[in-house]
């Protein structure tokens, strides 16, 4: 493996544990905060929070396994 595959395989696997906030995650899904919010009052998107009465918190690469899990559910 060369040093440039190095490189990318460390940045994928830093981007995926990172932990994102509601406004980040509606960005990165392209919805609303109401969206995500009602998302995780439904238990349908991967979320937690770090204290009890915390604010809601993503890791990214949960994210990005939701998402890819919905599209292909869709494409069924």
């Amino acid at each position: 493996m060369n040093s440039k595959n190095i490189a990318t395989k460390f940045i994928v696997q830093k981007n995926s544990s990172e932990i994102i906030s509601v406004m980040e995650a509606c960005t990165f899904l392209g919805v609303h905060r109401n969206t995500i919010y009602k998302l995780i009052r439904e238990g349908e998107i991967p979320a937690f929070r770090l204290t009890t009465g915390g604010r809601w918190k993503f890791k990214k690469g949960d994210l990005e396994d939701w998402l890819e899990r919905r599209q292909l559910k869709r494409a069924l």
